[in-house]
């Protein structure tokens, strides 16, 4: 046999023995710590000082935050970290093994509970789960998957609304003074998080408080809705349906189609009430700006149709009835400020008193006539002129209402929550 063949046969007895005997330490060590161990008993020798526990959460990503029930469901993995006084041992009995893996029903735990889950009060454990155990005492043991959290969302501003989640923990059953808990860090860990299609995260913090002189650890997540996907198959529709809705007063009145375009545009408009009401919860103390705007320009959109009916009626007054005087002087007013372009129109308005080509006679005449203008003149307005010139006068109206209007609620939708 050769000298190499011989050395090859050493290396691997000595590796297999040195594998045995690793085997054998960690059985060993494993009988050994846990023969006379009471998982039933807090794992400290003055039973009258408590078990500090820290909590690190590591955010995996936000699965998904539903408006209506108030639940925000996110993947996390919690690094919980304590000191059993009873799984100690010293490295060099065992073959320098510094650390064990067993399972976690084999030691005692602490029983977590997320005070804030939204359906089912369970505690935070996973029976597959390993713990790992530290010569000197220190338990690590990493439990995760879903959790979900009871929310009271704020949708004031929505789709420009912000949404801050609390996760406590607690250890039921145990009083503070048995069982303490605080957070690691002041901020969750995000080495491993995963953006969201809808919602960014803001910022995270940490804290403790107590209930109930119960120890509760905190985590607090602030998230704010991405508003692209709103705002083009929500607000944009509803704004250029407002814009069009005016347009409604240049449809000649003879071409039959103003009641029908009207009533058109107000049903969509509550259509859109439905579509948003069925995003939002059913909230009286938190409702959205943009349910009170809608409904604000649905009750303009209404008033619009109204006004039309109104205006076609007195469009199709017999010409023998005759216009008001008080009707004529508020017409001849807005015509003169409108200045329309047909000469049946531009006949109602006076002419310049001012003018240069006028004698002083002439003025005098001209002033007497705007106080007290000649029956013949304020006959010549008809039922169909008086539809012409307010047709424009209500159209500018709405049209200066609704921009006003519309720059406010941006305004406050996009400012409110900061």
């Amino acid at each position: 046999m050769s000298l190499s063949t011989l050395t090859c046969l050493l290396l691997v007895f000595v590796l297999t023995g040195t594998n045995a005997a690793s085997l054998t330490y960690a059985k060993n060590l494993s009988i050994a710590l846990s023969t006379g161990y009471n998982k039933e008993l807090r794992p400290v020798d003055d039973q009258n000082s408590n078990v500090s526990i820290t909590i690190d959460m590591y955010l995996i990503s936000i699965k998904d935050f539903d408006e209506v029930s108030g639940t925000l469901n996110v993947v996390a993995v919690l690094i919980i970290n304590w000191y059993d006084e009873s799984l100690i041992w010293d490295p060099a009995a065992y073959d320098w093994m510094h650390n064990i893996n067993i399972g976690q029903n084999n030691i005692w735990l602490p029983k977590l509970y997320n005070l804030k889950v939204s359906n089912s009060f369970t505690a935070v454990s996973d029976s597959d789960l390993k713990v790992r155990i530290h010569n000197d005492g220190l338990i690590t043991w990493q439990p995760g998957g879903l959790i979900d959290v009871k929310c009271n969302p704020d949708v004031s501003y929505f789709p420009f609304d912000t949404q801050t989640c609390s996760i406590q923990f607690a250890t039921w059953g145990y009083s503070q003074s048995e069982v303490w808990l605080k957070p690691f860090k002041k901020e969750l860990t995000l080495d491993f998080y995963e953006t969201n299609g809808e919602w960014s995260l803001d910022k995270t913090s940490t804290g403790t408080s107590e209930l109930s002189d119960i120890s509760l650890a905190i985590f607090n997540i602030t998230i704010s809705r991405l508003p692209a996907f709103h705002i083009v198959n929500t607000l944009m529709p509803i704004f250029l349906l407002m814009f069009i809705n005016p347009l409604v007063f240049l449809l000649p009145c003879d071409s039959g189609e103003r009641v029908g375009f009207s009533l058109t545009v107000f049903l969509t408009f509550t259509v859109f009430i439905t579509i948003i009401n069925s995003v939002l919860p059913a909230n009286s103390e938190s409702m959205s700006r943009i349910s009170y705007f809608i409904f604000v320009v649905l009750v303009a959109s209404g008033v619009i149709a109204s006004i039309n009916i109104f205006q076609l009626r007195m469009y199709h007054r017999e010409e023998s009835l005759e216009v008001p005087r008080w009707l004529v002087r508020f017409v001849r007013i807005l015509n003169c400020q409108f200045k329309s372009g047909k000469n049946n129109v531009n006949s109602f308005c006076p002419e310049d008193a001012n003018s240069n080509s006028v004698t002083d006679h002439e003025r005098i005449g001209q002033s007497v006539t705007k106080e007290h203008p000649p029956v013949d003149n304020i006959q010549e307005m008809t039922w169909k002129d008086v539809v012409r010139i307010t047709d424009n006068f209500y159209m500018l109206v709405f049209y200066v209402t609704i921009s006003v209007s519309s720059i406010a609620i941006l305004v406050s939708m996009s400012q409110g929550n900061k």
